[in-house]
């Protein structure tokens, strides 16, 4: 999960004797929504065997396959970090439509 913190308005909340609560029990919620972790080392692994796999078949024409997989592969982290922030966005989405189906009235 990146930096971001929701907020509440407090006065316009019809319940802020429940935020914290619900705080808590929509971030879990969200976390199993989104697996952030799962889905940043799923995307590492998948871009890096696939680069290494590009690079190496390229790298076998240019000369060195053991080069051009090592290229590849480091070319891939892209797609792990591309992951990562699709994950935080779900976290973010979840997150948001839990507070808002338990009422609450979220600023960002």
């Amino acid at each position: 999960m990146s930096g971001w913190h929701p907020i509440v308005d407090p006065r316009m909340d019809p319940h802020p004797e429940t935020v914290q609560r619900d705080m808590v029990e929509c971030k879990v919620l969200a976390k199993q929504a989104s697996d952030i972790t799962k889905e940043v080392a799923m995307g590492a692994g998948v871009g890096a065997v696939t680069g290494a796999a590009g690079g190496a078949a390229i790298g076998a024409i240019a000369g060195s396959a053991a080069t051009g997989a090592a290229g590849g592969a480091i070319l891939a982290i892209p797609a792990g970090l591309w992951k990562g922030y699709e994950a935080n966005e779900d976290f973010k989405r979840a997150f948001k439509t839990c507070m808002r189906q338990r009422d609450h009235k979220l600023v960002n």
